[in-house]
C-alpha cells in the first residue's frame, strides 16, 4: 500500500524527532481507528433512520400482552 504524504508543522516534526517512535504507524492506526470511529456513528444513524421510519404502535404490543394474560 502507497503511502500519503501530509504536511506537519516544522516545530512538531523537531519534537517528534526527539523521540524513537514508529510515527508513521502512530498516525496510521489513529487514522483507522477515527474511521471506524465515524462508520459506527453512521451505522447508528442508519439504523435510527430505519427504526424512525418503521412507525411502530405500541397500542398492539399492549393487545397481545392483554391476550397473553388472560388465556
Amino acid at each position: 500500500m502507497q503511502g500519503q504524504p501530509i504536511r506537519i508543522p516544522k516545530e512538531l516534526k523537531q519534537k517528534m524527532m526527539k523521540y524513537n517512535v514508529n510515527w508513521n504507524k502512530v498516525i496510521s492506526d489513529f487514522v483507522n481507528e477515527k474511521i471506524r470511529e465515524l462508520e459506527r456513528l453512521e451505522h447508528a444513524k442508519k439504523g435510527i433512520e430505519i427504526l424512525r421510519s418503521l412507525e411502530l404502535s405500541y397500542a398492539g404490543d399492549k393487545e397481545v400482552v392483554r391476550n397473553r394474560n388472560s388465556s
